[in-house]
């Protein structure tokens, strides 16, 4: 079996038109990959070593996965007028028209890759304080700016951190707009005039609207991000992996196949047919009418995800893509959540048990982190548990206390 995703015909086109007449879609001029990144100067170099190869996983809304959000690098964010989507949905037997446009604040531009790679660290933020707190909070506090440079893979010196603030700016000021288009947990198409993934930000040092000093670093998510994150209608990507990519077109299509290798694996499907058109328009990018220049445009891209074992090298059929998911998802993404659930499907034969003097169930938020080093080791633990400050001497005496068989790496 496989999950298919098709393009509208020009009928279906045509009554889209219909259905949203007057809307003038916002045009898309991206043609290449042949562009550096967003201010790559200054980007901590990653090299496919053995260290590239240790997953930095981050849960992401998978609205911020699914629909087009960024642009390549700076000189497309300074002339893009935004993104936008239309699709036919059928719900209740009628045909709906569904409506994405993300459009930027003329001064500051498009979000770019390294935006996105920012979101994403704070929704992994968010996932923290869910973990520790029970809930997102609206004020969330995110630690100090260096931090979350290393995290989004830049230097940590002044230049980045002023970066940084300004890509936090433009997760501020990027408004989007959705008919139906933005969905929860319960699958719901969200009809919002106007939102920004971020409605607020203060930094150290700097003065509130009161005119009171600011003393923690902290983001305000937009209410219906926030309430995907606190509902956990998110998904895990590899920060990692996204970061080694070096073509911009790459570490876009990583976010798109990582969220359909999630949806396929599911449903146990061995693999993804997408049509070109459909994967080009929600990555943002043009999108061209004849397959060489298809084949051309995402080359580099395909090409470093095969080399770094993300996909199998892809089938193309005209301009139908059949992708299938390498040992690097495998292991770096699919295992870690096959994991998490056989402990969440525990936990809850653990609620069946009656308890004694109604003393209040006990919880180990360190079984996951033991649970994976077990079983794969403290490659891909080794990230996680440097959060936690642990060495592997003590996650490995931790797994042993918890009686978690550990295998043999």
């Amino acid at each position: 079996m496989a999950l298919s995703y098709l393009r509208l015909n020009r009928k279906e086109e045509k009554q889209v038109s219909r259905i949203l007449k007057g809307v003038q879609p916002l045009q898309s001029n991206l043609e290449t990959n042949d562009f550096e990144l967003f201010e790559s100067t200054n980007l901590v170099p990653v090299h496919h070593s053995e260290n590239a190869h240790l997953p930095q996983l981050a849960w992401a809304d998978v609205n911020a996965l699914a629909l087009p959000y960024a642009v390549l690098n700076e000189r497309e964010a300074r002339k893009s007028s935004g993104h936008e989507l239309i699709k036919l949905e059928n719900r209740d037997g009628k045909q709906i028209a569904i409506h994405w446009s993300v459009w930027p604040y003329p001064k500051l531009g498009m979000p770019t890759i390294t935006t996105l790679r920012v979101l994403f660290v704070l929704m992994q933020k968010a996932a923290e304080a869910k973990q520790e707190l029970g809930h997102v909070p609206e004020r969330l506090e995110i630690g100090s700016l260096n931090s979350i440079c290393t995290l989004v893979g830049l230097k940590t010196d002044g230049y980045s951190r002023k970066l940084l603030k300004k890509h936090v700016e433009i997760l501020l000021s990027t408004q989007c707009k959705s008919k139906g288009a933005f969905k929860n947990k319960r699958g719901e198409g969200l009809f919002i005039d106007c939102f920004n993934f971020l409605r607020a930000a203060g930094f150290i040092g700097e003065l509130d609207q009161n005119g009171v000093r600011i003393e923690r670093n902290y983001i305000v998510f937009d209410e219906h991000v926030r309430a995907n994150l606190d509902t956990r209608y998110v998904k895990q990507i590899d920060l990692q992996l996204m970061k080694s990519i070096a073509s911009p077109i790459g570490q876009l299509l990583y976010t798109k196949l990582s969220n359909l290798f999630h949806e396929a694996s599911a449903k146990k499907w061995a693999y993804v047919d997408v049509d070109y058109h459909w994967l080009v328009e929600r990555m943002g990018l043009r999108s061209y009418q004849h397959v060489w220049e298809a084949k051309k445009q995402l080359k580099q891209a395909i090409t470093e995800l095969v080399d770094l074992h993300y996909i199998e090298d892809p089938v193309w059929n005209g301009f139908l893509i059949r992708f299938a998911p390498a040992v690097r998802y495998t292991f770096g993404e699919q295992e870690p959540r096959k994991l998490r659930k056989s402990h969440a499907k525990k936990s809850l034969k653990q609620l069946a048990i009656p308890l004694v003097a109604d003393s209040p169930l006990p919880t180990d938020p360190m079984w996951p982190l033991c649970t994976l080093y077990a079983n794969l080791g403290w490659k891909w633990a080794e990230p996680q548990a440097k959060r936690h400050g642990l060495t592997e001497s003590q996650l490995r005496a931790m797994t042993a206390e918890r009686q978690i068989p550990i295998l043999d790496h």
